[in-house]
């Protein structure tokens, strides 16, 4: 190849800035408008049962669903059950069971929900005198 060295490096400097705007379009991620995703009906309270059974008795416990307290009491006898209105969307829902027994030592508590047609759903959690523990149910 005969020709100018400077020639050919600015021919090849035209052609890498012919080239610069196509590569640039396409190695560049594209925004789009983002929408929120609505849900097609709002999620509605639903009745769901929950029943608690622990190690020991008596004991103190509350539930806690998005920060408030849904379910709470005292108990004398190791089980007690009550039925509670929220809202229980697909994903699922996280309670918070907070719970005090009056003797001292390590003892379990187990929390069964019960939603509509479904089966039983059970978590369990451990404590020396009290726990507290994010309970997930899908």
């Amino acid at each position: 190849m005969t020709g100018s060295p400077l020639l050919r490096a600015a021919i090849a400097l035209a052609l890498l800035l012919l080239l610069a705007w196509p590569l640039q379009r396409f190695t560049t991620p594209r925004t789009q408008p983002t929408t929120p995703v609505a849900s097609d009906t709002p999620s509605a309270k639903q009745t769901v049962h929950l029943e608690l059974v622990a190690t020991r008795a008596p004991f103190t416990y509350s539930v806690e669903y998005l920060g408030k307290i849904v379910w709470q009491g005292n108990s004398s006898e190791s089980t007690t059950a009550g039925d509670i209105a929220i809202a229980f969307p697909p994903e699922g829902i996280d309670l918070v069971l907070k719970i005090t027994w009056q003797q001292p030592g390590t003892s379990a508590a187990r929390l069964t929900l019960t939603h509509g047609d479904s089966d039983p759903v059970s978590q369990t959690l451990w404590g020396d005198g009290s726990a507290t523990q994010v309970l997930t149910y899908k």
